[in-house]
Formats: C-alpha cells, structure tokens, sequence
C-alpha cells in the first residue's frame, strides 16, 4: 500500500492498473471498488537485500498460528536476555529490514524478537490489512512477552500504536516514519489510481464494516492520546510516503511522547541510520 505525500507517492503505479481501474469504474464505482480494495490488501514481497541475509541466517524461527485471521506468521529471535524488544516492520517489508536496529538493541543485552507480517515474507496469506497487523502483535505480545520495548516502521507503527492505544502491553513506543490518518491513507490511494472519491468513500465503508470500528479509531492520533507509556516519534522531513504531519499530529496528541526530526534520510534510509539508532537507544536506556 501506497501512501500519499505533499510531495507524491514513492511508489509509481504502472499505467496499465490504472486504466483498469478507470474502466471498472465507467461501468460501476462498486466494480472498481472491489478492484481497488484487492490491490489495497497486497502487499509487494521484494526480494531480499543481501545484507539481511546473514539476519535470517542467525534467527530462531517459529511459526504461530492466529485463528482470528486464519493465518500464521513467521516470528524471528534474536539473542537472550532478560529483557526484550519488538521489532515491527512496515508494509512490504520483511522482519530484518531493520536489522540495523536489532543489531544494537543485541548490543544493549536485549533478546529480540520480529515477525513478518500476514502475507509478508515467510508468512501465509496473499492479503492483509492493519487489524491482522495488530492482531498478530498481540498474539506475539501473549506467546513471547512482555516485551520492554516495541519499535515499529510505517505501518508496523501505527499498528503498535492501536495495540497499546487499545491494551498497554509495552513500557516504551518508538515509531518512525508513522502515519496518522487511515482516512487519508485510503483517499491518497484512490487518487493515485486516479478514480473518484466515491471509490474512497465505499472503500471505506468496507474496512468498517469489516473491523466494525469507525476508521477514525485507527488514526494514530486517537491512540497517542490514550497512551501513558514513554512515546519516541521519529520521522524525516522528506519523507516521500508519510508527510511529516502526521508526526507532529501524533506527537501534539499524545500524553507522553517526544518527536525527533531528521532530514534527508526519506522513508526507509532512516532505519539504518546511526543517529538514529543512537536516539532510540538513548531512549529506551532513560529512566
């Protein structure tokens, strides 16, 4: 899933999907709907950079079954400790796409643990949504936690802030490059297929129908406002995905929460960052 920025999508959608879609909608906005929301729910599995092989190589793996979603994902461990840390990718991504940061929280004692999501990397599935997002972080929260600290990428983000937003089960949130509106999400997606809003409006009516929540629930902001624990918000200024708005949305909602800006460093050099990963362990290590 694409998301839209002042600056445009990073993601360029080839001609051919979007004539489809525009056809589909001359005969019915409920075809192209339909159209739309199965290619809303498909995440792209890119093949893996060679630096995170030797990652894959090193990880415990165990696959958990979530019956709430008929799926089962693949869960990765990282070193022993007595404390421990989750690590949530974004969406089209893979559990060591941030294997940058797992390598430091390794160095600072913790025993690490990620996952791909549904329909991502060794997981089953071929679609998904954020709610099977959130339910498989916490199914991994009950099997392998509790866990110190949990750290999510975009989408694997905002799924952590609905899961605390919903029950705390983490004592400190980083999120990077984190959405805030779902609402947008879903607009910015029909408009870069280059379709009517009405395809908006009925896609959206769909994910509630499914969730049975109001989409406004999920925004990121509705959830940083619920929270207590300690709340790191980092995001880049060019940041071509997830326009640095929603950041300071999430950040001036939230209770407890500290924003850190970068520029630069777009939507996902930002993970590899040493600045970066200093700051986020700067923060989990502060009392």
């Amino acid at each position: 899933m694409a998301q839209q920025s002042p600056t445009g999508p990073s993601l360029k959608v080839p001609r051919i999907i979007i004539n489809i879609g525009k056809f589909l909608q001359t005969i019915s906005p409920d075809l192209a709907t339909k159209y739309v929301r199965f290619l809303f729910q498909k995440p792209i599995r890119h093949k893996r950079p060679e630096g995170e092989k030797p990652w894959l190589e090193k990880a415990k793996i165990n696959f958990i079954a979530i019956p709430e979603i008929d799926k089962s994902i693949a869960v990765y461990k990282w070193g022993e400790g007595d404390k421990k840390a989750l690590v949530v990718h974004g969406w089209s991504g893979r559990a060591t796409q941030l294997y940058k940061i797992i390598e430091a929280l390794l160095q600072e004692g913790y025993e690490v643990y990620s996952f791909d999501a549904p329909a991502h990397g060794q997981s089953t599935g071929k679609k998904t949504m954020m709610p099977e997002y959130i339910k498989s972080i916490q199914k991994i929260s009950e099997v392998y936690g509790p866990f110190e600290v949990a750290i999510g990428h975009s989408m694997g983000g905002i799924s952590l802030l609905n899961t605390q937003g919903e029950q705390p089960v983490f004592k400190k949130l980083v999120v990077i490059g984190t959405p805030d509106s779902i609402y947008n999400i879903f607009n910015g997606f029909v408009k870069m297929l280059e379709l009517k809003p009405i395809v908006a409006e009925k896609l959206i009516k769909v994910f509630e129908k499914i969730t049975g929540k109001s989409i406004f629930e999920f925004h990121g902001s509705n959830n940083t406002k619920k929270i207590k624990e300690p709340i790191l918000i980092i995001h880049d200024k060019q940041d071509r995905d997830v326009p640095l708005v929603d950041a300071q949305n999430n950040y001036e909602h939230a209770k407890n929460a500290e924003l850190f800006v970068t520029e630069g460093l777009g939507h996902n050099r930002i993970l590899k960052n040493k600045s970066v990963i200093q700051k986020i362990i700067d923060f989990i290590k502060k009392d």
